[in-house]
């Protein structure tokens, strides 16, 4: 939360920097300041480093899934023959017997219980390693791609549609395709390379 106001106290300054400077020069016409913007959490998206890592982890959290299906079904098979064997010996079996039986068959249950656990947890660190690592593969290429943008362009300033207060409806601002069109071409020719 505070990062947030860090940031909005940090854009509110930028702007009005922006403005004092426009009115000590406003006689300069040549002065024309254009601003940018562009959607990060949509470039995450349709980056497709992160479309090729969904199906990864998609896949990945199937193979486990039928792991812990086919390990649930074991021990609950074999929770059911020692319950059975309980129920159908119970007359037979010492108190003793009895209670150790019922152990094995509660040990069993939680053993399932935290696999199940595993499993899940699993799957969460998964999908955070990815995540972290388009993250950081984002965090090394952008700043490049959307200065080289703005450059040739004449943008003076490019900021994410989320840190801005109100964005006008024009596309003509919006370099988000751009920018994702290059970060893509750029990882496609990567990949290609075998680098």
């Amino acid at each position: 939360m505070r990062r947030k106001k860090n940031k909005s106290l940090i854009l509110l300054l930028i702007c009005l920097s922006f403005m004092v400077g426009l009115s000590v020069n406003a006689a300069r016409a040549d002065l024309v300041v254009k601003i940018g913007y562009v959607d990060l959490e949509r470039i995450f998206n349709g980056y497709e480093k992160t479309r090729e890592l969904e199906v990864k982890l998609k896949t990945e959290n199937e193979a486990d899934g039928e792991m812990l299906s086919e390990r649930r079904q074991m021990i609950e098979k074999e929770i059911d023959r020692l319950t059975e064997e309980l129920e159908t010996q119970a007359l037979m079996l010492s108190e003793s017997a009895k209670e150790k039986k019922q152990a094995e068959i509660e040990r069993r249950a939680e053993e399932l219980d935290e696999f199940s656990v595993y499993i899940q947890r699993r799957s969460i660190d998964r999908e955070a390693k990815y995540t972290d690592a388009i993250l950081k593969d984002l965090d090394l290429r952008l700043p490049s791609i959307i200065e080289s943008i703005a450059e040739k362009e004449g943008y003076r300033f490019v900021f994410d549609v989320r840190s801005l207060f109100y964005v006008t409806p024009e596309k003509e601002f919006d370099l988000t395709d751009k920018v994702l069109a290059r970060l893509n071409e750029e990882y496609k020719a990567e990949t290609e390379s075998g680098e």
